[in-house]
């Protein structure tokens, strides 16, 4: 093992093992399994168990106990059942034990109540009797005194405490109900285990499947900044557990981060059907026509990047691996922050009979656009990919599309100079539509996106509008050849 701070291998360092920061042990340290308790996980079973058998060994069976069942709260795992052994071996011990002192100090039969303590027991009956009369009458003892006593006004009461911090890993997609649910539990357990001090819980976003659910004593200030809830409890002064949401930019970014992922994700799978498979980069998608998947990588909106890295790390931008089993895991945001989302595809969707275009992404809608037809029902029903992202598309006319065009086969969605054609029915069978809606359209529509042209009906019902989606666009696009000059378009117009 060489650390990140040295360049040679050190020869100490194979008997060393890091358990955080600049902290690094060896495991014959008599401390050791008390260490990884203390720095690196808090419910570690095997250290437990190990702590267990060391107080066993020293005759200490309260500790040993304790340890024993903190093995017990993580189950599955390889030392849950000599853990469960260990307990039943103490009980019997202990129940050994009593049995050989009654055997050897065997005690004479006394009568149940001495006499002294029956009277005693009298007098302590009639004093609670007489207790009772006084509170529960018209005028109550307390009431009295209250009257009779000068109280102090603005009095303050000070706990004197000590927080206890803690971290819980959360999953990416869990619902705000059940965050809640899990740290309220989780606060109440630590609470009686520490009923004297204040619990803080700070809830992390984890991508680590082993990380999540879990709860581990705070080693690392650093981590609170990443945390999107807080909850804290202090049983001694307030019974409520307070729990507190820190990141409200989340919802409102949320929608934004999920239509970039999905974005990217459409162009990737429509590059795969074409080749065989995904791109070794992500650079493949941004080439000049008709190559030219995207016009962009768009920003994560939540981190204001949109930079690529092969291993997630939390920084922002986008995490790509196109080595992935699905498109889902192939490609998400490089942020703790964000929920990671399910694949939904871009696509359009295209109303007839009124006259209007709808961009979507599962139930986001980004752009809703009336839109011109074909006259006398030439513009064709079904669906269609799109097959060309073109700028300036060259047609038989000068102008015939206007100043930008995707192609759908014969028919294409683009431009035109007549603005009274739109929500008419005038076209040759294409889908007109203003240059500046257009143009506005063209970045958020990846090579094979797909267009559904139906006669009356919407194919999805989109109640999420998703607003300022030109967050999306980065400050800097790349330089790409949209324009292909040799080439004329035949679309039907």
């Amino acid at each position: 093992m060489i650390r990140q701070s040295q360049r040679f291998r050190h020869y100490l360092d194979d008997n060393l093992i890091h358990l955080h920061k600049n902290l690094f042990i060896s495991p014959s340290d008599p401390q050791y399994y008390e260490k990884v308790i203390r720095y690196l996980d808090a419910n570690s079973p095997e250290a437990h168990y190990k702590i267990g058998q060391k107080f066993q060994q020293k005759g200490n069976l309260k500790r040993a106990i304790f340890h024993y069942k903190e093995v017990l709260r993580t189950y599955p795992s390889p030392f849950y059942s000599a853990a469960n052994r260990a307990l039943h071996q103490l009980d019997q011990q202990r129940a050994a034990h009593t049995v050989s002192l009654q055997q050897a100090f065997p005690e004479e039969k006394k009568p149940l109540l001495p006499p002294f303590l029956k009277t005693l027991l009298i007098v302590l009956f009639v004093l609670n009797l007489v207790l009772v009369l006084l509170f529960a009458g018209n005028n109550p003892i307390y009431k009295t005194i209250s009257k009779m006593k000068v109280w102090g006004v603005g009095s303050d009461i000070t706990y004197e405490t000590v927080d206890v911090p803690f971290i819980m890993y959360l999953a990416p997609n869990t619902k705000k109900e059940d965050i809640e649910t899990a740290l309220h539990k989780q606060a109440l357990e630590l609470a009686k285990e520490m009923p004297n001090n204040s619990i803080l819980i700070y809830g992390i976003i984890s991508q680590d499947n082993s990380n999540k659910g879990k709860t581990m004593l705070l080693t690392n200030a650093d981590l609170t900044k990443s945390a999107i809830v807080v909850a804290q409890y202090h049983p001694v002064s307030d019974r409520t557990v307070k729990i507190r949401f820190l990141n409200p930019e989340f919802e409102k970014h949320q929608p934004l981060s999920a239509i970039g992922a999905n974005l990217v994700r459409t162009a990737l799978e429509a590059y795969k059907k074409d080749f065989g498979k995904t791109p070794a980069s992500l650079d493949s998608l941004l080439q000049d026509y008709p190559n030219n998947y995207l016009s962009f990588i768009p920003l994560e909106v939540n981190t204001g990047s949109n930079d690529i890295s092969s291993v997630f790390n939390g920084r922002g931008g986008w995490f790509y691996d196109a080595t992935a089993a699905d498109i889902t895991q192939m490609f998400y945001a490089n942020s703790a922050d964000v929920e990671r989302v399910l694949y939904e595809p871009v696509h359009i969707e295209i109303n007839k009979a009124e006259h209007h275009l709808k961009l979507v992404s599962g139930d986001y809608l980004l752009w809703d656009k009336e839109i011109g037809l074909g006259a006398n029902g030439r513009t064709p029903q079904g669906d269609f990919l799109v097959m060309d992202r073109v700028q300036q598309p060259k047609g038989n006319h000068a102008q015939s599309y206007g100043e930008a065009g995707l192609g759908l086969g014969a028919i294409a969605l683009h431009g035109t100079y007549d603005e009274s054609s739109i929500g008419m029915d005038k076209s040759l069978g294409c889908v007109r539509l203003t240059n500046r809606d257009v143009q506005q359209l063209f970045p958020f529509v990846p090579k094979g996106t797909e267009v559904q042209i139906h006669n009356s009906t919407w194919a999805t019902s989109s109640s999420k509008q998703v607003k300022n989606a030109n967050l999306l666009i980065p400050a800097n696009r790349p330089s790409l050849n949209q324009s292909p000059e040799q080439i004329i378009f035949h679309w039907l117009g």
